[in-house]
């Protein structure tokens, strides 16, 4: 317990010092004055015909609380596992897991201090929720302000659901395969998905819910539910069975009053019952989890190599039998002479910096990329037939097309930090012109993928929704590079890119559907908008460079 102590305190202090965690702090409390103002609201949308109504609570400290919580909750759930994830590759970055290596802490024991800070961060996040709650509460707020109220719903729902994630982050990171753009990508869709685990409860009142279904519910959406009910059905009688919303929403409003009721036990029994899969997740991270060994630890090293071992080794040869190669003499081994440094100018190093982003990948992403072209141009033939084909490749193929160059444009801005290249590109003679190659290559990659998609809407007339592609053809790689210059990793690309493109082009958010698959978008000019955002974007991430360099 001791050593697990001094592994937590150790990463927690290093976490709380960063000026990251600050400027996360500062997000999360213009949250908690979002809640309170309504701009996040929770409501139970009533739909009658085309009309739209929004039932909603009165900003009382409960209410204001079961917001803040759900809040949290969120936050924790699609903004928690980026701001967790790296505890493990922090230490074999700056050398630490070589001390560790010399001590006798069990693999286990270091993920258990790893994940106590995890949680501890969370706990930070949250309790800045908190304290935003409960200031902007005495100045926006209704009735008496309660701290208990406020702060409560706040803990209860996001203090298991961070323990959960932080075990998800250790998992990720011990997995090879899965720390990296393929984990970060993957996490996104597994958190959008837990979010599907309420839908059975649609129709059903408070009191029918089944145990299984309550379970399911990792952010606290029927929580919520069971208990603003009373005061709902009061003022929407017709609102019985329709699960709460949560976001900014639009359309009439009509409210309700809550002032807070004694919670179920049942609530308080299922968000502790979040710590069993977390623990559980915890104990199997430490299976594939490869630290330096020490000669003291050799009885427990190899546990994943005894597991590997026994599966099969497609395209590897045998490595004990194998005949050493000879290697090459010094004098067999020649440079070519630079006579002139500029030949080729940008175009070459642009083209070099496209090799680089897409060479080496593997090979369902390159089949994914020609699945992405053909199909296209599949639809065009037959778009003869069919009026909807135009339709279907905008809500469907657009989006897939934007998503699957993630894993190329994830690394712009952030390669040479990656492979400790940066001292060597600054000194270079053109810094600035390498950087503006990067964003050129990923939109070269963009428009590859997208090709299809020109062909067919170039072929169907679909003007205006070559405008959507031309937008996020550049908007992406210019988020990507910015991001990337200022944040030195790719999480921040990943996870703000992802947000925009799930609300969005895949979910028609028509105020930041910067491809332009809903109709309402393209009216409105959000391409455009997005064009001049790019153009910002990649200045900010020049200043970057030039800062760098000066």
């Amino acid at each position: 317990m001791r050593r697990t102590y001094h592994v937590a305190r150790a990463d927690f202090l290093q976490r709380v010092r960063s000026r990251r965690l600050l400027v996360v702090l500062a997000v999360v409390a213009y949250l908690g004055y979002l809640v309170n103002v309504g701009q996040i609201e929770l409501a139970y949308q009533l739909s009658d015909g085309d009309s739209l109504t929004n039932v909603h609570g009165v900003d009382t400290a409960p209410l204001v609380g079961l917001k803040a919580g759900m809040t949290a909750s969120m936050v924790m759930l699609f903004a928690g596992f980026y701001l967790m994830k790296g505890a493990v590759a922090r230490d074999s970055h700056h050398g630490v897991d070589q001390l560790t290596a010399s001590t006798t802490i069990s693999d286990r024991a270091y993920l258990v201090g790893k994940w106590l800070s995890n949680v501890g961060l969370g706990a930070v996040v949250l309790l800045a929720l908190g304290f935003a709650t409960v200031v902007n509460h005495v100045v926006h707020g209704v009735g008496p302000t309660k701290p208990l109220a406020l702060v409560g719903p706040i803990l209860a729902l996001g203090l298991p659901l961070a323990a959960l994630v932080g075990a998800v982050a250790l998992l990720f990171e011990s997995v090879g395969r899965l720390d990296g753009t393929l984990g970060n990508v993957g996490y996104f869709f597994l958190a959008t998905f837990a979010l599907a685990g309420i839908a059975a409860a649609e129709g059903q009142l408070p009191s029918e819910l089944p145990a299984a279904v309550r379970a399911a519910d990792v952010v606290g959406h029927l929580a919520v539910y069971a208990l603003t009910a009373d005061a709902l059905f009061q003022a929407a009688p017709d609102a019985a069975g329709v699960l709460p919303s949560f976001g900014t929403l639009t359309g009439d409003e009509l409210t309700f009053r809550y002032d807070g009721r004694a919670w179920p036990l049942w609530i308080y029994v299922q968000r502790a019952a979040l710590a069993v899969p977390a623990v559980a997740v915890l104990l199997a991270a430490a299976i594939p989890l490869e630290r330096p060994r020490s000669r003291t630890e050799s009885s427990e090293s190899g546990r994943w190599s005894r597991v590997t071992a026994l599966l099969p080794a497609f395209g590897r040869g045998d490595e004990s039998t194998a005949e050493p190669s000879d290697a090459p003499s010094v004098d067999s081994l020649s440079l070519t002479r630079v006579d002139n440094r500029n030949a080729g100018g940008f175009r070459r190093l642009a083209t070099a910096e496209l090799r680089l982003a897409v060479r080496g990948r593997r090979w369902w992403w390159y089949a994914g990329v020609l699945a992405l072209v053909v199909a296209p141009v599949g639809l065009l033939a037959n778009a003869g037939s069919s009026s909807g084909v135009p339709d279907v490749a905008r809500g469907l193929l657009v989006p897939l097309a934007f998503v699957w160059p993630v894993f190329v444009w994830s690394d712009l801005g952030t390669r040479a930090v990656k492979h400790r290249t940066t001292d060597l590109v600054l000194s270079s003679s053109y810094p600035v012109r390498q950087l503006l190659a990067e964003w050129v290559a990923g939109v070269v990659v963009a428009v590859g993928v997208s090709s299809g998609l020109v062909a067919l809407f170039a072929g169907t007339g679909q003007v205006t929704a070559l405008l959507g592609l031309a937008s996020g053809a550049l908007f992406a790689p210019s988020l990507a590079v910015a991001a990337g210059m200022w944040s030195r990793s790719s999480w921040l690309f990943e996870v703000s890119y992802l947000m925009l493109w799930y609300v969005g082009p895949l979910n028609g958010g028509e105020p930041v559907d910067f491809l332009g698959t809903t109709a309402g978008s393209l009216d409105a000019g959000v391409p455009f908008v997005f064009v001049g955002l790019s153009a910002a974007l990649v200045g900010a991430a020049v200043v970057r460079r030039k800062r760098e360099v000066k």
